[in-house]
């Protein structure tokens, strides 16, 4: 593909983003522009750390969560927390 057809496909695709994804684009064209490196940051992390988060990955992909407003609420009534 042509840098022109690139250009023109990602322009396409932003028009007909939601308004969501919108912002995430934003939010990762300018990291990007900024010279953010995401991957770097990932590579950095202990592999202990990585192997964690992409279990918690699954774990969500898998519909294996709960809303955190449940979590905080079981854990007050368990020890008794006000707030």
């Amino acid at each position: 593909m042509s840098t022109a057809e690139l250009k023109s496909e990602l322009i396409d695709r932003i028009e007909h983003a939601d308004d969501v994804q919108v912002k995430q684009l934003y939010g990762l064209m300018l990291n990007y522009f900024n010279g953010h490196n995401d991957i770097e940051e990932w590579d950095m992390l202990p592999k202990y750390q990585q192997d964690r988060l992409n279990k918690s990955l699954e774990q969500a992909d898998a519909g294996l969560v709960k809303p955190l407003g449940d979590v905080t609420k079981k854990i007050r009534e368990k020890f008794g927390l006000d707030g």
